[in-house]
């Protein structure tokens, strides 16, 4: 039997929640990070594009919410300092360029950096579960799709 922390939970289970937090935040802040940058984009290909890639984040933050409810976990929401940071960042990112090239280059940055987050999370977490694994793995599948997507726009 394996020890149990103040919270009740065996190495396993505080993985397992850990990852899934870990793959809310990082999909939450995809979508709030897009959600602003598409208020700077008109029109085109590359908007439907980021549009889905949206759609996507929100599934997984979703998926993974879902997962924390059946083992009685919240997700935690991301820093309005992180939040913040990241808004004024994209903003006068796309001020200065507006380009599909511009849009795509700072879309693969993110997605970089989703990939490098989510990976460092799994390495983190070896005890997590099968199914948040698995989600951990989509979520790194997506980001390198993305990628592919965006590298078109360069």
């Amino acid at each position: 039997m394996q020890p149990k922390d103040q919270r009740g939970q065996n190495a396993a289970e505080r993985d397992n929640t850990e990852l899934l937090k870990d793959i809310y935040q990082d999909a939450k802040m995809g979508e709030e990070t897009l959600k602003t940058l598409l208020k700077t984009i008109e029109s085109g290909q590359i908007k439907s594009d980021l549009q889905a890639q949206m759609a996507g984040y929100a599934a997984f933050y979703g998926k993974a919410q879902k997962e924390l409810a059946k083992l009685h976990a919240d997700p935690e929401e991301v820093g309005p300092l992180t939040k913040a940071s990241s808004y004024l960042g994209v903003k006068m990112n796309a001020m200065l360029d507006r380009s599909p090239s511009h849009v795509a280059e700072m879309t693969i940055e993110g997605s970089t950096m989703g990939i490098v987050s989510t990976t460092e999370s799994l390495n983190r977490h070896p005890e997590a579960g099968r199914e948040a694994k698995r989600l951990a793995n989509d979520v790194l599948a997506f980001e390198q799709e993305n990628i592919e997507r965006m590298k078109h726009y360069l």
